[in-house]
């Protein structure tokens, strides 16, 4: 074979090679495309699940605030309301909104939401309810 043949055969498997890189980057593309989609997919899952989270952990925080209510009813009702006697002495006060207080600490004051809005208020009102029964007149 001359040296001409040989620049020929060396260019011809150069192409071949050049196609299959083509090729394979073609495929690669379309895989990394995939992907990005199954990415966003589940990014999307991943935010709806947060907002799931959010959701129960509010229904959660009104169903144990509903929880220490009714509690707190039935010891009322079995207490001796006539001796006057406060319902709760400081010690009980303190341990029963302790966990409100730790709750309205991770509210920020400076971006409220609807959601935070509805949590301070639950929180108050618990609050109030439970200084009547320790005996605060208001």
């Amino acid at each position: 074979m001359s040296g001409n043949e040989l620049d020929k055969e060396g260019f011809r498997a150069a192409k071949d090679m050049i196609q299959v890189l083509k090729g394979t980057v073609e495929s690669l593309q379309l895989n990394l495309s995939q992907e990005r989609d199954t990415n966003d997919g589940l990014q999307l899952t991943l935010e709806s699940l947060k907002e799931d989270n959010e959701r129960l952990q509010e229904e959660n925080f009104q169903l144990q605030s509903e929880l220490e209510s009714l509690k707190e009813k039935e010891k009322k009702q079995s207490s001796n309301e006539e001796s006057g006697k406060p319902f709760l002495s400081s010690g009980e006060l303190a341990e029963k909104l302790r966990f409100y207080y730790q709750d309205m600490k991770k509210v920020d004051a400076k971006n409220l939401t609807a959601e935070d809005s509805e949590t301070l208020y639950n929180i108050l009102d618990y609050t109030f309810k439970a200084l009547k029964k320790a005996g605060l007149k208001l």
